[in-house]
């Protein structure tokens, strides 16, 4: 299933993570709202993954993640992100 780029689902917002424990994260809002963030079961499963979580919430960087589903996204601001076709 393509995904619209309209959908907002798709709109990107930042976060600061906060907790990052055994497979759950947690993350602030710019508003300060706390949400959790989705992971796949291949993140899961990834230690490299949660270590590399850590040391970003221990730096309080801040990390985009998609509105609608709050799952972290693979690209940065920095980027364009991939074209869906």
């Amino acid at each position: 299933m393509l995904l619209d780029n309209n959908d907002k689902n798709m709109e990107t917002i930042a976060v600061q993570l906060v907790s990052v424990s055994d497979k759950e994260l947690t993350a602030k809002t710019e508003s300060n709202q706390l949400i959790k963030i989705a992971t796949t079961a291949n993140n899961k499963r990834d230690r490299s993954f949660w270590q590399s979580l850590k040391d970003i919430a221990r730096a309080k960087i801040w990390v985009p993640v998609t509105k609608g589903t709050h799952q972290l996204l693979q690209y940065d601001w920095l980027t364009v992100a991939p074209e869906m076709a």
